[in-house]
């Protein structure tokens, strides 16, 4: 297990990488620290050959982040200094093609939302509950509601963000927002064997190809898109992975898959 600027860990299960928080004492709220950790986990998961997978969850069953830290924030402020106290560098891009699966319990609040939105999967247990509450305290979000909006569609979306109060999880479910409502405290153990079926019975360059296909269509264009799988295929159809896939196939067993 690696440790991260104290508020991060990453193991290593075999192709999946487990990320969690670890503040507990402050229901992971983000500071200046946490924000670090987490990025440094993320590029160290993205630039691993041998990790295929993420889930990215929480040490504690209280809560999956609480939001930004006010306390840090204020200090911040005190400072002089005006700007956030740092920010996700999964927010506002694909920043990687290999698949990356939240497990939510507990409270979900602002900064934590927005971290489960840069996965591609959320799964949460009955425990959970979402939040956006910045128009209860006088201002307004701005990426969230844009990605809510692509990922839940209008109406949903904005009855999720008003008038701000908690969301449980089978309403996210019913608003497409997650896609499994896991018994309590088993959320992280349904992403990592959703997670871990994908690492045995997918190619992961297929897995990419398409994961990078699905982001482009909603997030840039239908175009780019298309463009991008076209290019993806031809090249795929040269690797080893794709090879073995026609041979399992015709052998009625089950594909090896290495990444090449």
């Amino acid at each position: 297990m690696t440790r991260f600027h104290d508020r991060v860990t990453l193991e290593r299960r075999g192709r999946v990488a487990l990320i969690l928080l670890d503040r507990p004492e402050r229901l992971n709220a983000f500071d200046g620290e946490l924000y670090q950790g987490l990025n440094e986990a993320l590029h160290t998961f993205r630039d691993d050959v041998e990790l295929w997978a993420a889930v990215i969850g929480s040490s504690s069953s209280r809560a999956f982040s609480a939001g930004v830290d006010i306390k840090a924030l204020n200090a911040h402020a005190e400072a002089g200094r005006l700007q956030g106290v740092g920010g996700l560098d999964i927010d506002g891009n694909m920043f990687t093609n290999k698949p990356m699966i939240a497990a939510v319990e507990g409270h979900c609040v602002g900064e934590g939302v927005n971290l489960a939105l840069g996965c591609d999967l959320i799964i949460a247990d009955e425990s959970a509950k979402f939040a956006i509450s910045e128009i209860r305290i006088g201002t307004n979000p701005i990426d969230i509601p844009i990605k809510l909006s692509k990922k839940m569609g209008y109406t949903k979306a904005f009855a999720f963000l008003n008038p701000g109060t908690p969301k449980d999880a089978y309403w996210c479910e019913r608003a497409g927002l997650v896609e499994q409502v896991a018994e309590l405290g088993q959320a992280q153990q349904v992403a990592l064997e959703f997670a871990e079926g994908l690492c045995r019975d997918c190619a992961p360059l297929a897995v990419r190809a398409q994961k990078e296909t699905l982001w482009r269509a909603v997030f840039e264009s239908e175009e780019s898109a298309k463009e991008q799988g076209l290019e993806a295929r031809t090249a795929m159809r040269k690797s080893n992975d794709y090879r073995e896939g026609l041979i399992a196939f015709s052998e009625k067993r089950s594909p090896k898959f290495d990444g090449n």
